[in-house]
């Protein structure tokens, strides 16, 4: 891999922890263990990686939603 130069995310997100994944998509904890929310998987999210319960579904501000490995995210994030 070429040298990259190293860059800190300061980019301010919308999370939530999945509670429980389907094949279409995620059942997300949404501030409180007894709501829950759907959220349909988008096209290719995916491709890379299959969530899990305790992984974290991202909204970023530009719309854009991903997912995340707990452990990725509690290293990158933090709570405001």
């Amino acid at each position: 891999m070429p040298p990259f130069s190293l860059f800190k995310s300061t980019k301010v997100v919308s999370a939530s922890e999945i509670a429980a994944v389907t094949e279409t998509g995620c059942w997300l904890n949404c501030d409180a263990p007894e709501y829950l929310v759907f959220r349909p998987f988008q096209p290719n999210m995916t491709a890379r990686y299959t969530p899990v319960p305790l992984d974290y579904w991202i909204v970023y501000p530009d719309g854009y939603e991903a997912i995340s490995p707990r452990q990725a995210f509690l290293e990158g994030y933090t709570a405001i």
